[in-house]
């Protein structure tokens, strides 16, 4: 019975291989050897990645009323159903409450998940006011002469951004074998995402698509001939004066690409820098 268990163990290995699964062994590696069902926001030791560096560090001011006050239940409640690893309150611009649940401090690094995608658009106006894309009307194909589907060349940057995209991606979480989980877990993310093809109109209907993100971090890398890490220090994290320095995890070793549609590891006070950014306008420190 062993032996049979161990032919057929080799077998469905053998298979992966032969069908192009084979990020799912790495799937496997990553959450259920670790003790998880899916993906977990302490996942990036287990990925290549690059630092997302700052200088000059300033954090977050404490409010004169600093942690003076206590959760209602219902909110601690709720904080508890879900799982809710830090919990802050900023008041202008200062760091009114915070707390963090057991094993969790202002120091834990938390992957992003898809506040990457909002990280990465700002990327791209970025990019805009830098002269770097032309603007949000800017054809992908520019960019990308081979990009696939009926209607590949109408398929603009400001789509991406807008999830507008027209692309053939289904966002998928619970199946293995799902897009989403492929890019997650494949290694050359950029000929994943070659591969796809713009089959609807684009700029039409809003469907939620990780690959669109994906596709505008490629642009905007091609656009800017940088990393989306170095471009992300340079413009917004060192301006911002992060205090601490991130991490933005790769699709495989030290010289892939980042995965644009999520994974940005920081802590909860960092990551409530860029909630400050939004609520001020895009203008933090005067800039």
């Amino acid at each position: 019975m062993i032996k049979v268990f161990g032919l057929v163990i080799i077998l469905l290995v053998v298979c992966l291989f032969i069908f192009d699964y084979k990020y799912i062994l790495r799937g496997i590696r990553v959450v259920y050897f670790t003790g998880h069902t899916s993906a977990f926001i302490e996942d990036t030791p287990y990925f290549a990645t690059r630092i997302i560096k700052t200088t000059d560090p300033k954090p977050l001011p404490f409010h004169k009323n600093y942690n003076k006050a206590q959760l209602t239940q219902p909110l601690a409640d709720i904080n508890a159903q879900l799982g809710t690893a830090a919990f802050l309150v900023v008041k202008n611009g200062q760091l009114w409450y915070e707390n963090y649940s057991k094993g969790f401090s202002e120091n834990s690094e938390t992957n992003s998940f898809s506040m990457a995608k909002s990280i990465t658009t700002a990327l791209m106006f970025k990019a805009i006011e830098q002269g770097y894309i032309s603007s949000l009307d800017e054809k992908v194909a520019h960019y990308f002469p081979k990009l696939k589907g009926a209607y590949a060349h109408e398929l603009c940057v400001g789509d991406l951004a807008s999830m507008a995209s027209g692309l053939n991606w289904s966002e998928e979480y619970i199946s293995p074998f799902s897009i989403t989980a492929r890019a997650n877990y494949q290694n050359n993310i950029r000929s994943l995402i070659l591969d796809l093809e713009v089959h609807e109109k684009p700029g039409q209907v809003f469907d939620y698509v990780s690959g669109a993100t994906q596709l505008l971090g490629m642009v905007i890398e091609k656009a800017t001939q940088q990393t989306l890490t170095s471009y992300l220090s340079a413009s917004f994290w060192q301006p911002m004066q992060m205090a601490n320095d991130a991490k933005w995890q790769l699709d495989s070793n030290k010289s892939g690409m980042e995965k644009a549609f999520c994974c940005i590891a920081s802590n909860a006070r960092d990551f409530a820098k860029w909630g400050l950014l939004w609520s001020n306008d895009g203008i933090i420190n005067g800039k």
